[in-house]
This record gives structure tokens, C-alpha cells and sequence, in this order.
């Protein structure tokens, strides 16, 4: 990869998916990172328009995952989150376990994107939500988690 830029995202982002992963060695993070600028190197052109042009007509999911003791309101008051940053539900999943609650929503937040509100804002009042709620919340950008399952 001769970008320095790319060359440093790509080990950014292989320090955070390593750190969350809980995977943290050198070895690891080198490996990931190569991994990521070969396919930074091979992405269509299209891929690196602004965000502010055609492109965020396109769906930008995000996937958000909620689990911990059941109690009533979890799946309102993270929808009615997701709902004041305009996020748009596209598939959501929930199953209980005994107590347990698990729940998975799939998000499209591309109408929100389009108004100024930024992911960061959105996962930090998802997090909020659950410390309220009792409950473990994770929201990770789709690409992340391609990323993460083609390495």
C-alpha cells in the first residue's frame, strides 16, 4: 500500500477490532492490517466519493445488538433511540432465554447521516440507554463487521 493514509487507517482499524476482539497481539494486528489495505487497495473507485454526494442515497447499516436480564421497555426505548437520530429499522430479531434477553436490530441510518447526525452520537444514547435498561448495547457499522468476517 503506497497511501500513508490508507496504511494508517488500516492499522487503526485493526487496532479496534482487535482491542474489541480482545486480540490485541502484534502479530495479530499486523496480519489484520495487511489484510485491510489489500482490500482498501482493491475496493471499486466509487467507493471513495464524499460523503456528502450521491453515495449517502445509499443504505448505511449499522447493526446494533442488545442482551442481558429481560425487563419491559427494552425494545421501545432502543427503537424510540434509534427513532431520534431519523434511523430507519429494517429487520429486528429478539429471543428470550429463560431471564435472558437478546435482541438484534439491523439500521439504516442514512437519513440520519444526511441531516448531520453522526454514528459516534447515535452508539453513545444507544449505550445511555442500555446503562438505563440494565442491558449490554453494541452498534458497529455493517462494514465493520464485513471486514471482520472476511479477514
Amino acid at each position: 500500500m503506497s497511501d500513508p493514509n490508507q496504511e494508517g487507517i488500516a492499522e487503526e482499524i485493526a487496532s479496534r477490532v482487535l482491542e474489541r476482539l480482545g486480540t490485541a497481539g502484534a502479530q495479530s494486528a499486523h496480519l489484520v492490517s495487511q489484510e485491510i489495505a489489500a482490500a482498501l487497495n482493491h475496493l471499486p473507485a466509487t467507493t471513495e466519493q464524499p460523503r456528502n454526494s450521491s453515495r449517502s442515497a445509499h443504505p448505511q447499516r449499522i447493526v446494533i445488538t442488545a442482551n442481558g436480564r429481560n425487563g419491559s421497555g427494552i425494545v421501545a426505548r432502543l427503537a424510540s433511540a434509534i427513532d431520534e437520530f431519523k434511523g430507519d429499522i429494517r429487520d429486528i430479531s429478539q429471543t428470550i432465554v429463560d431471564d435472558y434477553f437478546t435482541m438484534i436490530f439491523v439500521v439504516d441510518i442514512s437519513g440520519a447521516t444526511s441531516e448531520g447526525a453522526r454514528f459516534g452520537q447515535l452508539k453513545h444514547r444507544l449505550s445511555q440507554v442500555g446503562e438505563d435498561l440494565g442491558v449490554h448495547v453494541v452498534a458497529m457499522h455493517d462494514d465493520i463487521l464485513t471486514a471482520m468476517h472476511s479477514v
